[in-house]
């Protein structure tokens, strides 16, 4: 059963004229079910448990978003890590908004909403804007207008994606940094990018050190020719 309770602001509701309107409730966990659209794949164990506990402590601080596919199910739109932790620390009732939306806004609506958050890793990013662009026919600048960005920042992150897989798992478990990643970007070959990545870790290199190390190597490259 749903406990209704005070309509809310339009909030990201305004880029989307199909999205109708929002309310609060508050509903059993058991009548929400996950995001097949959700950016985030990677849901850090420690940080669910920590984020349990100060939920079996203090309760849910800020509702989770989701939309409804039929009477008593609710889908989630956004707040799927705090869903996951409600369902560790075992709680029964979870707040919400509710947001009308059609089924050909709901990629756009979980993917934006995503982004505006500042705990995806720089390759979930790059994934979600690699989705938009995919699933919804953008250009970089029609995203860039749609979720306030400029070009060259959505760019950047999409260009991540072309770092070998291995470099990838290693930026989202914060092995390096995106300035790392950049200086590895200059080398198209993947698997010589993997060959120094391993040395940078080996060595605990800096962004500066990286790019000497990189330079070095393009100079000798070139000498071959």
């Amino acid at each position: 059963m749903v406990e209704k309770l005070s309509p809310l602001g339009r909030g990201v509701n305004a880029l989307f004229s199909k999205i109708k309107s929002n309310s609060f409730a508050t509903i059993n966990i058991n009548q929400i079910i996950p995001n097949p659209f959700q950016p985030r794949t990677n849901f850090n164990k420690t940080e669910l448990e920590e984020l349990a506990q100060s939920i079996s402590e203090y309760g849910v601080i800020q509702p989770i978003t989701v939309r409804k596919i039929e009477e008593n199910k609710f889908q989630i739109i956004s707040g799927e890590r705090r869903y996951r932790a409600c369902k560790l620390a075992m709680v029964e009732k979870i707040p919400v908004y509710i947001k009308e939306t059609e089924n050909n806004k709901m990629l756009e609506l979980a993917l934006i909403e995503n982004i505006q958050r500042q705990d995806l890793d720089p390759i979930e990013i790059g994934i979600s804007y690699q989705k938009l662009i995919d699933e919804l026919g953008l250009t970089q600048e029609n995203l860039a207008d749609k979720i306030g960005k400029k070009r060259s920042s959505i760019s950047n992150y999409l260009r991540l994606l072309n770092l070998h897989p291995i470099i990838q798992a290693g930026l989202r478990d914060f092995m390096l940094t995106v300035g790392h990643a950049k200086c590895l970007l200059s080398i198209t070959n993947q698997d010589k990018q993997l060959d120094i990545y391993n040395f940078i870790i080996s060595k605990k290199l800096s962004v500066r050190e990286t790019e000497k190390i990189i330079q070095e190597n393009n100079s000798e490259k070139r000498k071959t020719f």
